[in-house]
């Protein structure tokens, strides 16, 4: 408990410092161009709510006691005001239309530079993938409820496009392509050595992940064939036994594999003895005996020999999918379709709380009460124990992407995502007959920011916490560039305005178009909050109460 209070504070901190950064990146963009170009400057100021004060040069520094961001203070490029003034009340010059645009600019363009400087860091480390990235997609099962199965779809086709265009990328990117589709998706599949197009409009999927399923967001209603790649540990036992880097696992001692979590369960259940693995090696089948070995981290954990879907709707939460072939459960006669209702006659609220009371229950037998059909059976299974095994050899599950393909890729995120959103809208208003899966419930703002970046050092690693404030650098410095009043892009549009037109706008249009749009922000800065603190509530809050709420008995 108090390793994860540490951990938690921890990861507060992190996304503190991590928000501040960018915050404070994008002000001093604007004060060190203010300065340039010798514009008056009253304030910068790290954090809010000042505790600390000094005054040099004209320009008074401060520290807050709030450390998220900071602001600095440049009434020259101010155009609401007829006649611009200091802090003091001295009268100052107009800005020129050049300072002005150089000015506003220096801020996005210095959250574009930090997040370059923080993604050389993913570019040495590298970065979490879900997947190894695929050029072909296997379709490992298919829901037949789905919108691809009715478009014809089937469990071994080979997808190799999208909507007309090849791919390389991971199960999640390849996903979020078919998210970001406008309309109808085109799924270019081979089969049988033809090629077909595979054409549907999708729709939301009920046992999509738990985080999209609460968004409403379509996801593929099938599975894919996840590759498994070895890249062998110098000196190791899968070296030694003749396993090369990008050597594709097809089948542990003739059993195929599906998951990342069939290869470890295929070791850990070898108890040390030699498995045969048949590979793949630049498409040739390559077959090779090597034997595991126990992870160096001494610990044991224990099975029941069942298998859940993780992420299924909560009614539907311990209904086993799958029975380990020669486990504990095959062996006391649980079946695939069964689901557990009470465990020692406790009832249970999901899968995790199961696997929690299996690593309790160690080897001694547990009585599990079933409902199979319309019928309830008791079942007694005693959870099998087993110390992870190791070949020596990572999955090839990184990624190393450049600190401009990382900006690029945001750049393309977000046009892809303001481009669905204002679709989706104009197709409620009836405007547009195409359709987006993106509406204006899923933007979020700086609590949800937060909330990812605690989630992503808490629950994964810092490379990958490092990774979202990359793109949260990039996201901000996209946002500030658009062109609207009380944004930076506003700013720089006044400018050019004034360059073209040769004389500044009138201060009373610019005062009306500031306080119109600074109200329609606040406006969107409460509605993307009210759906924060929803996804908060729905990924976190919803679960855990619950839990605390067992299944009312059949």
């Amino acid at each position: 408990m108090l390793l994860d209070w540490l951990f938690n504070a921890l990861a507060i901190i992190f996304v503190v410092i991590a928000i501040g950064f960018c915050i404070f990146a994008h002000e001093l963009g604007h004060f060190l161009a203010a300065k340039w170009r010798g514009l008056h400057v009253d304030a910068f100021s790290i954090g809010f709510k000042p505790f600390w004060r000094k005054k040099y040069r004209g320009v008074e520094y401060r520290l807050g006691w709030i450390p998220v961001g900071g602001y600095c203070e440049i009434p020259q490029i101010d155009s609401t005001d007829n006649v611009p003034k200091a802090e003091d009340g001295t009268e100052l010059p107009h800005g020129k239309p050049v300072d002005k645009i150089i000015t506003a600019a220096a801020g996005p363009l210095f959250n574009i530079l930090s997040g370059l400087l923080l993604a050389c860091a993913i570019w040495i480390w590298g970065m979490p993938q879900d997947t190894p990235k695929m050029r072909e997609i296997t379709v490992r099962t298919i829901d037949p409820a789905g919108p691809e199965y009715a478009a014809g779809l089937r469990a071994g086709d080979k997808i190799v496009a999208v909507n007309g265009k090849r791919f390389h990328c991971t199960w999640a990117k390849f996903t979020e392509q078919l998210i970001y589709t406008i309309g109808e998706i085109d799924l270019t599949v081979e089969r049988g050595g033809k090629v077909l197009h595979i054409r549907y409009i999708p729709r939301e999927n009920p046992n999509a992940p738990e985080k999209l399923r609460n968004e409403h967001i379509a996801y593929p209603f099938f599975a894919p064939l996840i590759p498994i790649e070895l890249v062998p540990l110098p000196g190791g036992a899968a070296e030694k036994a003749g396993v090369k880097a990008g050597d594709r696992i097809v089948t542990i001692d003739g059993r195929a594999l599906t998951t990342l979590g069939d290869f470890q369960l295929a070791l850990d259940m070898s108890h040390g003895s030699p498995v045969r693995l048949q590979l793949l090696r630049a498409g040739k089948p390559v077959e090779v005996t090597v034997t595991p070995v126990p992870v160096p981290v001494k610990f044991a954990y224990y099975l029941a020999g069942v298998q859940f879907a993780a992420d299924a709707a909560p009614d539907r939460q311990l209904v086993i999918v799958g029975v380990i072939p020669g486990g504990a459960a095959e062996k006391a006669g649980v079946k695939a379709g069964d689901k557990i209702l009470r465990v020692d006659g406790r009832e249970l609220s999901g899968f995790p709380e199961f696997t929690k009371l299996v690593q309790a229950h160690g080897d001694r037998p547990a009585r599990l009460e079933l409902r199979r059909g319309g019928e309830t059976l008791t079942i007694e299974l005693t959870p099998v124990k087993f110390v992870p095994m190791t070949i020596d050899a990572e999955l090839s599950l990184r990624d190393y992407p450049s600190p401009w393909s990382q900006f690029v890729a945001t750049l393309e995120m977000s046009y892809k995502a303001l481009r669905g959103l204002i679709i989706g809208i104009g197709n409620k208003l009836g405007l547009t007959q195409a359709r987006s899966q993106i509406n204006p419930s899923h933007l979020s703002g700086p609590l949800g920011m937060g909330t990812v970046l605690f989630a992503s050092v808490r629950y994964s690693t810092f490379s990958t916490g490092i990774y979202f404030l990359v793109i949260i650098s990039f996201a901000l410095a996209i946002f500030n560039l658009l062109p609207l009043p009380v944004l930076d892009g506003g700013h720089i549009f006044f400018g050019c305005v004034e360059l073209a037109i040769r004389r500044p706008l009138p201060a009373k249009l610019v005062k009306v178009l500031f306080a119109v749009f600074a109200g329609l922000l606040i406006l969107l800065m409460l509605y993307v909050t009210f759906n924060d603190v929803r996804r908060i509530y729905d990924n976190h809050l919803k679960p855990a109460f619950k839990a605390e709420k067992p299944e009312p008995k059949p």
